[in-house]
């Protein structure tokens, strides 16, 4: 797999993600006396660290849910359907910060806001502890559960195709709204399917505004991740296309 990261010139590690894991030694675990946010996990993750969050650290409630600790709107936000739609209104508390009064506008009202939340696939495997490791670290941990992947459009488009090229399917990713981590808890629901997809994220403007506007992500079961190095000499990048596209890359 070094080799595939190699040709993609991806300029950070891919993250290996494992759930439930107590074992791995961590350069840094999520503090519960703070509000965390999962992406900046992951990204001191895919700079080389070892990192660890449990429930009572993973305390933003889309955060809780992404990382696979069960439904964290329920416990921590039970009115996300406001913030997501058209805010608190003239109902707002005092000092209320301005995504919360006028709404992140993710949905045109409260109902469809409902809506999407009651469908989201709440999964319990980040018990009790969820684990992120860059690629270069997986050996001293193990094989990760899922693989998730910061990429900018070209490497993106490489990945896509990538994914078609052993079994002739044109739809191998799904690309479904969320926050910014809520690819995991997607990507954990394809980990029991027969033929599981990858997942593309990072469409979350609220988050795209720190410091992500040249990467979304793809997430993937470990096994789609150990398909992508198969072949690499017959696979899209050893083209001319492929290598004219390099030229632009780091």
């Amino acid at each position: 797999m070094k080799e595939l990261v190699k040709m993609l010139h991806l300029e950070m590690e891919p993250v290996g993600i494992f759930f439930g894991n107590t074992e791995a030694q961590c350069d840094l675990a999520a503090s519960p006396d703070r509000r965390n946010c999962v992406v900046p996990f992951l990204l001191t993750a895919a700079k080389g660290k070892v990192v660890s969050m449990d429930e009572e650290s993973c305390n933003c409630p889309g955060g809780a849910v992404g990382a696979c600790f069960g439904d964290g709107f329920t416990r921590r936000n039970p009115n996300i359907h406001k913030m997501l739609s058209q805010g608190f209104g003239e109902m707002a508390p005092p000092n209320i910060p301005p995504h919360m009064k006028d709404g992140e506008r993710f949905f045109c009202s409260e109902e469809l806001a409902l809506k999407w939340r009651n469908a989201m696939p709440f999964s319990e495997k980040g018990y009790p502890r969820i684990v992120f490791a860059p690629m270069s670290r997986w050996d001293g941990i193990g094989t990760p559960d899922l693989v998730y992947v910061f990429a900018n459009p070209d490497q993106l488009s490489a990945l896509v195709t990538m994914l078609g090229s052993h079994n002739g399917k044109a739809l191998n990713t799904l690309a479904p709204f969320g926050a910014a981590c809520h690819s995991i808890v997607y990507a954990a629901e394809q980990m029991d399917r027969e033929e599981p997809m990858a997942i593309m994220g990072l469409f979350d403007i609220s988050q795209r505004k720190s410091n992500l506007e040249n990467y979304l992500s793809l997430t993937m079961p470990y096994s789609l991740w150990e398909g992508l190095g198969k072949d690499l000499d017959k696979s899209c990048l050893t083209t001319h296309s492929w290598k004219e596209i390099e030229k632009r890359l780091p």
